[in-house]
């Protein structure tokens, strides 16, 4: 059973999700929902277009797509330890 490319699969996956995350969370935080700026009680705020409703949508779902990718490829590296450590026990 080859271990390290399970070891490598996972930790590659995790660094992919975590940039993937790095850059969701940065379209989220510039969307650009209030045209006006800060509400200063004056004037009410333009409602939002249907594409920055898509935008946000989009911007969230990535966010839910690259925890879940995170969270396999932790299983994935969880996997390869219980291996090694079955491959120890029965070496012993």
């Amino acid at each position: 059973m080859a271990v390290n490319p399970m070891l490598g699969a996972g930790v590659n996956g995790i660094n992919s999700g975590l940039n993937g995350l790095k850059r969701a969370a940065q379209d989220v935080a510039e969307l650009n929902l209030d045209q006006d700026g800060p509400d200063n009680g004056n004037a009410a705020p333009e409602p939002t277009t249907s594409r920055d409703v898509d935008d946000s949508v989009s911007a969230v779902t990535d966010l839910a797509v690259y925890q879940r990718q995170v969270q396999a490829s932790a299983k994935v590296i969880e996997t390869a330890d219980a291996a090694v450590g079955f491959l120890l026990d029965v070496h012993a």
